[in-house]
């Protein structure tokens, strides 16, 4: 099972350095301490910390209130935490919050232990280290939300009754014979598959198995903890693409050397429900296949451009046809990294005779403007004598298009009109857009932002498919 909630909770001692908590809400009678005891404790859907203060003091008003005027966010990021000398496990070495965001705070007037009042805030993740496990070092287990089961799930043979098997006492699966392999991803190596474990009560006439989606990771030696969580984020941000929706981790537990270190998360469990694969980009593999490719260096390389640009492709299945339209034209901005260079013309005359040729020039342009205003028009043509040694520029897009062996005169909507579509959403100007073509630039622009994606993790395999019905 993947649950840390193995006691009902740990206890802490929390500080907010550098915040002041006495100038919130009203004047009391006593001063907020400097450090709170506190309890830490999970579950499958809530991660939640109850802060003890002296009631006199209104540190739980003070607190919402304090709240109400920072990022939620960065809530973690205020907060100190310490391991009391009494704390529910000896194996635990610390525990960070500074990667939390708030996502509830509750004060109820019932909110008491004794003679100690509690303020209940509700954060998103949390992370604790452990000490080491021989064992298992080196290795990860990364499990996957709800929506992570269209991950994994195409690993394994259609489930049946002698689908399930017991090895030295563990639940196993059958997988499919092409999907048993690891997959190579820098310093380690990674497999989607099934956590399964029984679950059985003696009062009940049945037992049930339960299976778990989750990433499971090998890891050479001088792995550390930022590079197991990038390997890992690489992976979630692979599935997300392929299936077209953001998927999560609710839990990661990394073995290593110094440390085994589990990060909790709490997964949205309000979302649209979208199916996606490669078959719009004219690559029909399935998410086995699409591991089995070459995307390794260079999505290492422009992950944190890649990651942008996924998030947002995600998001423009979940608006409507305009918004989903200026998304997925940015996702092309965003990829468009070049600078294009100046080509000059070529000059045939010397240095001295072309500032002759051009005093020229200047004295026929002259005669065309008022005496009083010859002084203003020899300012602009001194500043434009560089800019006139240059030749025309390629349209920047269409230019970024070539360059990602896209052909912008094979679209069935152009470049043209692809502007001044975004033009009149961006303005409000909704009278002037075509509906139907709206739809047909939908259809293009999320075929040609997939394929901008492909491109940066380096897949080729690829064609545009022009025709859109």
């Amino acid at each position: 099972m993947i649950s840390i909630n193995i006691w009902k909770f740990h206890c802490l001692e929390i500080e907010f350095p550098n915040i002041d908590f006495n100038k919130y809400y009203i004047k009391a009678k006593t001063e907020v301490k400097q450090i709170h005891h506190a309890h830490l404790s999970t579950n499958q859907d809530e991660i939640q910390i109850k802060i003890f203060y002296e009631d006199s003091s209104y540190f739980g008003e003070k607190l919402a209130t304090w709240i109400s005027s920072i990022d939620a966010k960065k809530f973690g990021s205020f907060i100190k935490v310490d391991l009391t000398q009494n704390h529910t496990n000896a194996r635990l070495q610390k525990i960070d919050l500074s990667e939390a965001k708030l996502s509830g705070l509750s004060n109820g007037s019932n909110y008491y232990k004794g003679d100690e009042k509690y303020v209940i805030v509700k954060i998103d993740t949390v992370k604790f280290y452990w000490n080491p496990n021989e064992e298992n070092k080196n290795t990860a287990e990364f499990y996957l939300g709800d929506k992570g089961f269209r991950v994994v799930q195409p690993f394994y043979g259609i489930f049946g009754p002698k689908t399930f098997f017991k090895n030295d006492g563990k639940f196993e699966i059958n997988r499919m014979k092409d999907s048993t392999k690891f997959y190579k991803l820098g310093k380690s190596s990674f497999l989607p598959e099934f956590n399964v474990y029984s679950k059985d009560n003696k009062k009940d006439r049945t037992a049930s198995i339960i299976k778990e989606p989750k990433i499971q990771f090998k890891y050479q030696n001088e792995i550390t903890e930022k590079e197991s969580v990038f390997y890992g984020d690489i992976v979630l941000v692979l599935a997300s693409f392929y299936h077209h929706i953001k998927i999560d981790y609710t839990l990661r537990r990394i073995h290593l050397t110094e440390s085994t270190i589990t990060i909790k998360n709490i997964e949205q469990k309000n979302f649209f429900d979208t199916s996606g694969s490669l078959w719009g980009f004219e690559i029909n593999w399935n998410f086995n296949k699409f591991l089995q490719s070459s995307w390794q260096k260079e999505t290492i390389k422009n992950f944190e451009l890649i990651s942008k640009a996924v998030t947002l492709f995600n998001q423009s299945h979940l608006v409507d046809n305009s918004s989903a339209f200026l998304i997925r034209y940015n996702i092309i901005e965003i990829c468009d990294k070049q600078k294009q260079s100046n080509e000059k013309f070529t000059l045939l005359l010397s240095k001295n005779k072309r500032k002759e040729k051009q005093k020229e020039a200047l004295a026929k342009l002259l005669e065309t403007i008022k005496t009083e205003e010859h002084e203003v028009f020899k300012e602009r043509w001194v500043n434009i004598q560089a800019l006139l040694q240059n030749k025309p520029m390629k349209n920047q897009l269409v230019s970024f298009l070539e360059s990602q062996n896209l052909d912008p005169k094979t679209f069935p909507i152009g470049i043209k009109e692809l502007k001044e579509l975004r033009n009149n959403i961006t303005h409000g100007s909704i009278d002037k857009v075509d509906i139907e073509q709206l739809r047909k630039a939908n259809i293009l622009l999320y075929r040609i932002s997939g394929i901008l994606i492909l491109n940066l993790m380096g897949i080729k395999e690829w064609r545009l498919n022009t025709e859109i019905k």
